[in-house]
C-alpha cells in the first residue's frame, strides 16, 4: 500500500509538470496578458476564453502530428487534411461558415511579411478564409513561423499589445489562450466578428 501511495504521488507531480508545461511559459505571463488587457480597457469572458482554447487545441493536435510526421507540409495529400480540418472550425469567420460568430487572431510578433515585401505582419493577425489553403498553411504552421510569432511576454511584448488594443476601439471583451505548439509560447485571441482589432502592419 506504502509503494502504491508513493507511485501515485510520484505519478500526480509528473501530471502536474505536464499541465504546467503546456501552459503559458508560466502563470506569471498569463497574468501579465490579463493586466495588459486590463489597461486597454478590455475584459476577458468565459465564453471567449473557451473558443481561443479550443481552437489552440486544435492547432495543438495539427502541429504534434506534423512535429510526430504522421502529416508532412510536403505532401498535397496531408496538407489538404489540415486544410479540411481547419475549414471545419465553424466557429471562427476563417472557415467555411460564412456567418461564424467569431474572429481569431494570431501573435506574429510584428515580424517581415515574406509575402508582402517590405512590411511587417500586424501584431495581431487576423486569420482569414484566404489563409486557409495550401499555400498559406504550409507557411502558418511551420515551425519557423510559430518560432517567430512566439509570445515571450517581455515589456515591449505587453506594450505592444495593450497599445493596439488600446487603439481598436471597439474591442471590448476578448478571450486568449497562451499555449505551447512546438515548444514555444503561442498566444490566440477570439473575438466577437462584429468587432475589428486593427491590422496596421507593425512598425508603420
Amino acid at each position: 500500500m506504502k509503494l502504491f501511495k508513493k507511485v501515485l504521488a510520484v505519478a500526480l507531480v509528473g501530471a502536474m509538470a505536464v499541465s504546467m508545461l503546456t501552459a503559458c511559459g508560466d502563470s506569471s505571463k498569463t497574468a501579465d496578458i490579463k493586466k495588459a488587457l486590463k489597461d486597454a480597457g478590455v475584459k476577458t469572458t468565459t465564453t471567449l476564453n473557451t473558443e481561443a482554447k479550443n481552437a489552440a487545441a486544435k492547432l495543438d493536435t495539427l502541429t504534434q502530428k506534423i512535429d510526430k510526421q504522421e502529416l508532412s507540409l510536403s505532401k498535397d495529400e496531408d496538407v489538404g487534411k489540415i486544410v479540411t480540418e481547419m475549414q471545419g472550425m465553424n466557429d471562427f469567420s476563417f472557415s467555411n461558415n460564412s456567418s461564424a460568430p467569431y474572429d481569431l487572431y494570431i501573435w506574429t510578433n510584428g515580424v517581415a511579411n515574406q509575402q508582402n515585401q517590405g512590411h511587417n505582419y500586424p501584431y495581431l493577425m487576423k486569420l482569414q478564409q484566404r489563409h486557409v489553403n495550401a499555400t498559406v498553411l504550409k507557411r502558418i504552421l511551420s515551425k519557423n513561423f510559430i518560432r517567430q510569432g512566439e509570445f515571450k511576454g517581455t515589456s515591449a511584448d505587453l506594450n505592444n499589445l495593450e497599445a493596439l488594443l488600446k487603439k481598436s476601439t471597439n474591442v471590448k471583451s476578448v478571450g486568449i489562450s497562451c499555449k505551447k505548439i512546438y515548444g514555444y509560447d503561442v498566444l490566440l485571441v477570439a473575438v466577437p466578428s462584429t468587432t475589428q482589432i486593427d491590422q496596421t502592419p507593425a512598425g508603420e
